[in-house]
């Protein structure tokens, strides 16, 4: 693991030091093109912006088949030594003996040096992004922290890069040498530490070049047809696309209302992107890619103010620092999740192809949203960077509303864990910590203790969880609407006497659709001390008689009892002190589809399951009570 840790830290080095290189050359380019003026002027940033992310979306395929079939670590490398060999050609123009001073054209070698180097970028990016689930599952890492780690380490890279653009280039001439001299040695620094980047669990698919490219479009189907990918994609790619523009607004406004210089414009894009490795560092301590996704909202409501605040502060200069340092924040929030979400999603043989279509996908949005920004500006309808703020401002405004709508159950889950962070600390244990499958039918079977056993449970399985919940707490002013609406729990009326139950349907037809159930067998909050697990109720069998091969994973929540939210001492939540710091110990067995011979008597289904769960308490070193032969019941009403 430590071994890993240091080659994911090698890894984050060659892509801070590739990333800086990439931006340093874009900034002079980019600056370049404003000194010739005319109408080219406002939209100089997309210009240079629609060059290079060319290449990520014209050489998909190839870039994909490269990074799907060959050693991740020498397709790494190779890029670094094409960008390497670039710089070095670029730096060699301005030698008046060098045979290569010919390809110094009128505007220098920016725009050709781009070009190839946009190439080698883009190939770098793929098999960089493809190593990522291999990184973390061999150091150790949740997902998102290592691609959290990855985006802030390209934040910081940013910057670095905007400054040796930027700086080298303010007496533009003579510092062109200079500029395309620090990005040559950015990029040996890349090379170097990309020779030592290889993941033992890194998984590649060896091809034929027809197969591999047959191979593509295959992956390129198998991508669409995943919904969390599909989606997770098209989010990123609309909301990279909105980000690069208003960042080239903002900066673009720095510029035109500095006339000296360029300090002004550096201090805001900085901000910017300070923001956006904050963003990205907290974005990371959310371990689950799942529940990340719910700072989605939060992020895009947060980018729609900061763009609009941005646009109000430029009518009276450069925008101030506040509103800049909110939407790199923002934008920090939203791409961290959303990449996470779409690497995890993925086929582990098809990463490399994914990625590439993750690059052509963003890249192509991000052009044709760069397009149009300067088709609007030479229109004259957005002439004004002020005004382009506004118009991707409302823009982030009704994204932010389909985020809202869409992953609210994420939001929701994301505020709530939060809430509890101060009052539990969680711990997990037992062989099934990493082992719940990320798919497909899977019911949950926990002991039931306290009121926020749901959200223990749900915050250590890396999928959305619909628990069974009974009326008494369902059916309470506010929880309705959240648990019909947000958590979508199934709702299991409380009678004394019932014939039929319409909540254990749902839950099959649930399982039928792949979804995750919760199951409490218990039917209710333990009540003594002595009693560590009432008798489970019927209902967990008429749910694994219908559908038999669902696999059943085994919790015991130790901790609960006593709690806030538990019955000792009298009735949950009434006269009693909130939890502090309370520790929450959370055994998960290994996923088992139980055997035919137990799921054909009810009895022996739920006393398996019963003994199943008590037993777990031995990976706390506790003790385990004799399981009591069950009586005939599916629910015993609350008290």
């Amino acid at each position: 693991m430590r071994s890993a840790r240091i080659r994911l830290g090698l890894l984050w080095l060659s892509q801070v030091a590739r990333v800086a290189a990439d931006w340093g050359l874009r900034m002079v380019a980019f600056l370049e093109l404003r000194r010739l003026g005319g109408a080219g002027r406002d939209s100089a940033w997309y210009l240079v912006t629609a060059l290079f992310i060319a290449p990520f979306i014209l050489l998909a395929p190839l870039h994909g088949c490269l990074s799907n079939a060959l050693p991740r670590r020498g397709v790494l490398t190779a890029a670094c030594l094409l960008c390497a060999v670039t710089a070095t050609a670029a730096v060699s123009t301005f030698f008046p003996t060098s045979p290569l001073s010919a390809l110094q054209l009128q505007d220098g070698p920016w725009l050709w040096a781009l070009g190839l180097t946009a190439v080698g970028s883009a190939l770098y990016s793929v098999a960089r992004y493809a190593m990522l689930p291999a990184a973390a599952q061999d150091a150790s890492l949740p997902l998102t922290r290592v691609n959290g780690l990855i985006e802030l380490g390209g934040a910081c890279a940013i910057i670095g890069g905007v400054i040796l653009g930027l700086r080298l280039s303010d007496d533009l001439q003579p510092g062109l040498p200079r500029a395309m001299t620090g990005v040559l040695i950015l990029n040996l620094v890349a090379l170097t530490a990309a020779l030592f980047c290889s993941f033992p669990s890194d998984v590649r698919r060896p091809e034929a070049p027809a197969q591999a490219v047959r191979g593509f479009f295959r992956d390129c189907r198998r991508i669409f047809a995943d919904a969390e990918a599909r989606y997770s994609l098209l989010a990123l790619a609309v909301f990279q696309g909105v980000v690069t523009a208003g960042s080239g607004a903002v900066f673009t406004l720095a510029l035109n209302n500095y006339v000296a210089g360029h300090a002004d414009a550096l201090h805001a894009l900085i901000l910017v992107t300070v923001g956006i490795a904050l963003g990205c560092l907290l974005a990371g301590l959310q371990a689950s890619t799942r529940r990340s996704l719910g700072l989605v909202p939060f992020g895009l409501t947060g980018l729609a103010l900061a763009q609009a605040w941005a646009a109000l502060a430029g009518t009276q200069g450069v925008a101030p620092a506040v509103p800049s340092l909110l939407l790199g924040l923002m934008a920090g929030l939203i791409n961290v999740p959303l990449r996470s979400s779409y690497l995890a999603a993925v086929p582990a043989d098809a990463r490399g192809n994914a990625m590439s279509v993750m690059n052509g996908v963003i890249y192509l949005m991000t052009t044709l949203i760069a397009l149009l920004m300067v088709g609007l500006v030479r229109a004259g309808l957005l002439a004004d960077t002020q005004v382009q703020l506004w118009f991707i401002a409302a823009v982030v405004a009704v994204s932010a509303a389909l985020a809202w709508k869409v992953l609210l159950p994420q939001a929701f889950e994301l505020f709530a864990e939060t809430l509890l962070v101060p009052m539990y600390r969680i711990r997990v244990h037992g062989p099934g910590v990493g082992r719940i499958p990320p798919r497909g039918p899977l019911l949950l079977v926990a002991n039931h203790s306290t009121y926020f056993d749901p959200f223990f449970v749900a915050k250590l399985t890396p999928r959305y969880v619909r628990p069974l919940m009974t009326s008494r707490f369902y059916d309470l002013p506010v929880i309705r609407w959240l648990m019909a609406k947000v958590v979508r729990a199934i709702r299991v009326p409380v009678t004394p006497f019932r014939r039929e139950a319409p909540e254990l349907a749902e839950a099959v037809a649930e399982l039928r659709r792949g979804g995750c159930v919760l199951l409490f067998p218990e039917g209710i909050l333990r009540r003594t001390e002595e009693k560590l697990l009432r008798q489970f109720g019927r209902g967990v069998w008429h749910i694994l008689k219908e559908m038999p091969q669902t696999p059943v994973v085994v919790f015991w929540i130790e901790g609960g009892w006593g709690s806030y939210a538990s019955y000792k001492d009298g009735p949950p939540m009434k006269n009693k002190r909130l939890d502090f710091r309370r520790r929450i110990d959370v055994v998960i067995e290994e996923p088992q589809t139980l055997p035919a011979e137990v799921l054909a008597d009810q009895r022996l289904t739920r006393r398996y399951l019963m003994r199943a769960c008590l037993e777990a308490r031995r990976h706390l070193g506790l003790d385990v009570p004799a399981v009591e032969e069950p009586e005939d019941r599916y629910y015993e009403p609350e008290a």
